[in-house]
């Protein structure tokens, strides 16, 4: 309704008594989309804050406004010390006109999406706030001017057609009457109830309600709880101001607040998804150590070099096939599957583990969301995010990166200071400490197990690792040295990551990161 020409006649009127014989003394923008007016009559003061984003499209009316001290560009000049004669409206039209000295007016076009306002003098545009609606260049502002009759001759001449008998009635005005059954009307019936809106519509106080959050100024009664009633227009245009710009930068704010944790959140769901379908997968497989124990209880009826072997499962009462490695004896390939085994365990521990850390995340991100959905002004959001600083210093609380390989922990630096801190500070003296050989790189670290021996596979996945975060990513085959993390020391003074080793082994791996 903000848009209707029947409220902006008002306003247009109440700008008149208020602004004539005002002086401009400023004319300023601090945003692409907003253009602020400064006019003066001996003490006294107004501003006129003309907020033309396209989502938004306001007007404020206020005696005192604070411009900021950069990043604001001075417009329409030749305006500046000249006074108002008037202020008035196209008549059935979105717009209105500021009148100025020597001929120079300033045209208000409420048109939605596509406001602007416009410098002209006598009948020629000069300049546009809004530079990209370069068609309001070509605009002829007599031709905003519409003699519209509104007489019961021309309303039957045009069937009664609501948007053709006053183009700028409004979106809500024709809905209002849609709603009132209009279409099924008599062309008498249609007539009276359009006087008797129109009516309403000069005669009606102003309204500020309130829509589920979202404020609406009309001239027509809703049923919607009332924020303010009045005939002030410039008191209606100001407070609607307030309360809009406010509901609309608070859910612009909670928008981008909550998009991304709802984009983690599915994946999140989908990651869960995925996992709880593998570990079911990994459940209902067949058991290596089952089949190990077939093969331990049947040793003397495996011959030598079978690649395979058929043998009585004891678990199900029925045979089962049983492939081998004809290299192996009978006894090594059944430690095989105890060792898969033992691994498959850990697997299922640590997608068990996983479950259980992205089921808590998920949850911890639903309430993050529940939360913001319920603030009620920005600065409660903004104290629900953190902020980048925060998030840096959340990012650089370890200085490794960490992997997971048949349950044991891998770390590796992320820069060469982290690499002290991984050596010096993190690791124990019993873990594993591996470096690709004679070029610059990270540091990684294996996690020492208690009474177990590093498999020979998990050292290999860990100097690939080491290649991969080296000056030797991309050789074919890169030498990594390996050592226990005792037999690395620092020496005072050296560059950060640098370090001494001793007593080194060297492993030929391709550098890989997984």
């Amino acid at each position: 309704m903000f848009h209707n020409y029947f409220f902006l006649k008002r306003l247009a009127s109440d700008l008149h008594n208020l602004l004539v014989g005002y002086e401009l003394l400023e004319c300023f923008s601090q945003s692409k989309d907003e253009l602020i007016l400064g006019f003066a009559q001996e003490a006294e003061e107004v501003y006129i804050r003309a907020n033309l984003n396209p989502q938004i499209c306001l007007l404020q009316i206020t005696s005192d406004f604070k411009r900021a001290k950069k990043n604001s560009i001075d417009l329409f000049a030749r305006l500046r010390g000249k006074k108002v004669s008037s202020v008035r409206v196209y008549p059935f039209e979105r717009s209105f006109a500021i009148d100025f000295e020597n001929g120079y007016y300033l045209i208000f076009k409420m048109h939605a999406s596509r406001s602007n306002v416009l410098l002209a003098q006598n009948h020629e545009t000069l300049k546009l706030f809004r530079n990209n609606l370069p068609g309001d260049k070509e605009l002829v502002p007599a031709e905003l001017k519409k003699d519209l009759k509104l007489d019961f001759e021309r309303f039957e001449a045009l069937k009664g057609e609501p948007k053709a008998y006053i183009p700028a009635l409004g979106k809500e005005v024709y809905q209002s009457l849609m709603e009132l059954g209009y279409e099924q009307k008599t062309i008498h019936e249609k007539w009276k109830l359009m006087t008797h809106t129109l009516n309403l519509l000069a005669s009606n106080p102003i309204r500020i309600y309130q829509n589920n959050g979202t404020p609406v100024l009309s001239l027509l009664e809703q049923n919607l709880p009332i924020l303010l009633e009045t005939r002030e227009t410039i008191a209606a245009c100001t407070r609607f101001y307030e309360e809009y710009t406010r509901s609309y930068y608070l859910h612009s704010e909670k928008h981008a607040a909550v998009r991304p944790l709802e984009d983690t959140i599915k994946k999140t769901k989908s990651y869960l998804i995925k996992t709880r379908e593998k570990l079911e997968a990994i459940k209902e497989r067949r058991g290596y150590e089952e089949i190990a124990n077939i093969l331990m209880a049947n040793l003397h009826q495996i011959p030598k070099g079978s690649s395979s072997v058929v043998l009585h499962d004891f678990y199900a009462d029925t045979e089962i096939t049983i492939k081998l490695n004809p290299e192996w004896t009978p006894q090594k390939n059944a430690e095989n599957l105890y060792r898969k085994s033992k691994n498959q365990q850990l697997e299922i521990n640590k997608l068990e583990e996983n479950l259980r850390i992205r089921q808590a995340q998920l949850d911890t991100l639903e309430k993050k969301v529940a939360e913001l959905g319920e603030a009620e002004n920005i600065k409660t959001i903004r104290n629900l995010q953190p902020t980048q600083k925060k998030r840096e210093r959340q990012e650089e609380v370890l200085p490794y990166h960490e992997y997971n390989f048949e349950g044991y922990h891998i770390m590796v630096g992320k820069h060469a200071k982290a690499n002290d801190e991984l050596t010096l500070k993190v690791a124990n003296k019993d873990d594993l400490w591996l470096h690709a050989k004679d070029v610059a790189g990270s540091h990684v670290v294996i996690r020492h197990q208690a009474g177990k021996n590093i498999p020979k596979t998990v050292l290999e996945r860990a100097a690939q690792l080491a290649a991969w975060f080296s000056k030797r990513k991309t050789d074919s085959l890169c030498p990594v040295i390996y050592t226990p993390k005792k037999h690395v020391r620092k020496r005072k003074g050296t560059a950060p990551g640098a370090v001494v080793v001793e007593k080194e082994q060297i492993l030929m791996v391709e550098p890989k990161n997984f």
